[in-house]
């Protein structure tokens, strides 16, 4: 894939060569050469302040939020409006939209959430569909398997940094879960992760509303 192709969706295009690409995050101290380096602001730190250290680290081309910033001289550079919507459009494109291939229900509320994404998973999974997890405690991902006696399909656990991750991490589960087999994948989505966006494009089947309290009014 190359640097053009990556951006197809994302409403903008590059300026510079279109380098070939074998991979893209959004922080700078995971980037390897030949990736692409996405430089969005976040809740806390501007991920634009990193785009040099991401060259270094060996970055072929930038993504920015910042109308502002110059580009880099040689560097492969496109400017988007909106980081994370950006960065959800280049993981689907890099891993197949796997999203797309998967029937998706996101649970979400202050309160009940965990509960009810393994329900819904182990009764899916109890019902012949592979299905990944995402959420607070753990994600789960399907494996290619012999079926175990009671007939369901295995998966293996996955730690979980964040509750509702970002659309790159996101993407890249959605991945590993069609190798594995899954046809569904169940989520917890977190009201951060609505209020940032990033589930943006996320093709959800069902939608779960569990309850709503108090919690969380410092940040909405």
């Amino acid at each position: 894939m190359n640097f053009s192709q990556l951006l197809w969706g994302t409403g903008v295009s590059h300026s510079g060569d279109d380098p070939q690409v074998t991979g893209l995050d959004y922080n700078s101290r995971r980037i390897q050469p030949g990736w692409v380096f996405v430089a969005m602001r976040g809740e806390s730190s501007d991920g634009n302040k990193y785009i040099d250290a991401a060259l270094k680290h060996g970055a072929a081309a930038v993504v920015t939020d910042s109308a502002s910033e110059q580009q880099r001289r040689d560097v492969p550079w496109a400017v988007v409006s909106h980081g994370r919507r950006a960065l959800a459009q280049m993981s689907a494109n890099f891993y197949g939209h796997p999203a797309e291939k998967l029937k998706i229900i996101g649970i979400t509320g202050t309160n009940g959430k965990t509960t009810t994404t393994f329900l819904c998973e182990s009764i899916l999974r109890h019902c012949g569909r592979p299905s990944a997890l995402i959420g607070t405690i753990e994600y789960h991902v399907p494996i290619h398997a012999e079926l175990t006696q009671s007939g369901v399909t295995p998966f293996k656990v996955l730690p979980s940094p964040h509750t509702t991750p970002e659309a790159l991490e996101l993407n890249q589960v959605f991945a590993e879960a069609l190798d594995g087999g899954a046809t569904h994948a169940v989520m917890e989505v977190s009201s951060h992760a609505l209020a940032q966006e990033r589930v943006w494009d996320v093709p959800f089947e069902v939608a779960v509303f569990t309850n709503l309290t108090r919690d969380h009014l410092d940040y909405h």
